[in-house]
């Protein structure tokens, strides 16, 4: 069966946040904001950016949810009442200060010394032109959009990080044409939206993403309806390259950053 439009659903997106207590949880990169060549050229929507503005006051929680680092989140989006959770949930930002999990502050120094080591390894000019190395404190991520041999690329930061000592035990991810270091704590977007519910006692959910690292959110929210802690939706935005999981496990789906807007402008003007 196909899976619906979001647009075409308002009454039942409005009906879920109309539970009290209520949030909303967004991805930035390809749902809020296009995605770019590189992290530091991508904007936010300022349509989403509106939108969210006006949500905040009207519901119990509005949550950034983001690889991005925390700081970096909020610098992004720059709205107050908005709790920023980074690093797929490995740090926080809210109330104006920066939280980081303890058990992955000790894992710093080997990102650091990993993201530094790939960074010389790879990026010697001509070997893979294109290749960008982010590292973001806790995490690392090494971006091959640009490049003109993805497949390339990419086999050589995998083969480059399987063959790092300091990488050793460290948790590898991929995503829409970037490969993820973590360190070994068990967090992910689905850990860290079940205990956004929980922490604000939610009853109905909205959770917005497109990359393959949203799937633990939308697997954890589903989770959550079944077991009846709340109602809610997970809406996956379609781009280029969508992940087939984001098809599999969006129970809506939106075309793009565009279609984002148009959703999230709809539900701030339903007053």
């Amino acid at each position: 069966m196909e899976t619906p439009n979001a647009l075409g659903h308002l009454d039942r997106i409005r009906e879920a946040l109309a539970r009290s207590p209520s949030g909303l949880i967004t991805d930035v990169d390809g749902t809020i904001a296009p995605i770019t060549g590189t992290p530091d050229e991508t904007v936010v929507s300022p349509h989403c950016r509106a939108s969210l503005s006006m949500l905040v006051p009207r519901l119990a929680l509005v949550a950034v949810l983001t690889g991005r680092a925390a700081s970096t989140a909020r610098d992004m989006v720059d709205l107050d009442g908005v709790v920023y959770r980074g690093n797929h949930g490995l740090e926080t930002w809210r109330n104006g200060r920066l939280e980081v999990r303890e058990e992955a502050r000790q894992h710093v120094g080997a990102i650091h010394a990993v993201a530094d080591r790939l960074r010389l390894a790879l990026e010697v000019p001509g070997l893979l032109p294109g290749l960008l190395v982010e590292d973001k404190g806790v995490s690392a991520s090494f971006h091959y959009r640009l490049s003109t041999d993805p497949e390339r690329a990419r086999a050589a930061i995998l083969e480059a990080l399987a063959s790092s000592h300091e990488g050793a035990g460290m948790v590898v991810t991929e995503g829409k044409l970037v490969v993820e270091l973590r360190p070994p704590v068990r967090v992910d977007k689905g850990t860290s939206l079940r205990e956004l519910v929980e922490e604000h006692g939610l009853r109905g959910v909205v959770c917005l993403g497109d990359d393959t690292t949203d799937v633990d959110a939308f697997v954890a929210l589903h989770a959550l309806i079944a077991e009846g802690t709340c109602d809610g939706f997970a809406i996956g935005v379609q781009g280029d390259s969508t992940p087939d999981a984001v098809l599999r496990e969006a129970d809506m789906l939106l075309r793009g950053v565009g279609e984002v807007e148009v959703l999230l402008e709809r539900l701030a003007m339903a007053g």
